[in-house]
C-alpha cells in the first residue's frame, strides 16, 4: 500500500545535535524514497542551515516534483514565509503508476 511520511523531525541527518543515526536510518530505508535529499529546510539563528523537515514517498510512488518554498527577499511571499514560521514548505507531487 503507498503511503507518505511528512514532518518536523527537528533532526538533520548530518549537522548538529540529536540522533542523526534515527534520520539517517529511516532516510536509508529501502521503503522510502528521499526526493530532497541535501535540502536545508530552515536556518535557526546561532546555528544556521539545517534539514529538519521532510516529505518521504514510498518506493512505488513516482515522484513528479519536489522542492521547498523559500522566497528570496526580492521574491513574492518572502515577508508572509518569515512570519509563518522559521521552518520551510516542503512539498512532493506524487503519482501512482
Amino acid at each position: 500500500m503507498p503511503f507518505v511520511l511528512a514532518g518536523d523531525a527537528n533532526l538533520d541527518p548530518d549537522r548538529g545535535e540529536g540522533r542523526r543515526e534515527a534520520i539517517r536510518a529511516l532516510l536509508a530505508d529501502e521503503r522510502v524514497q528521499d526526493p530532497l535529499a541535501g535540502v536545508d529546510t530552515v536556518v535557526w539563528e546561532g546555528v544556521g542551515a539545517r534539514r529538519v523537515d521532510y516529505v518521504l514517498p514510498s518506493a512505488g510512488l513516482r515522484v513528479a516534483g519536489a522542492g521547498v518554498v523559500w522566497p528570496a527577499p526580492d521574491e513574492a511571499g518572502h515577508a508572509a514565509a518569515l512570519v509563518a514560521s522559521r521552518h520551510r514548505l516542503v512539498w512532493v507531487d506524487v503519482a501512482a503508476d
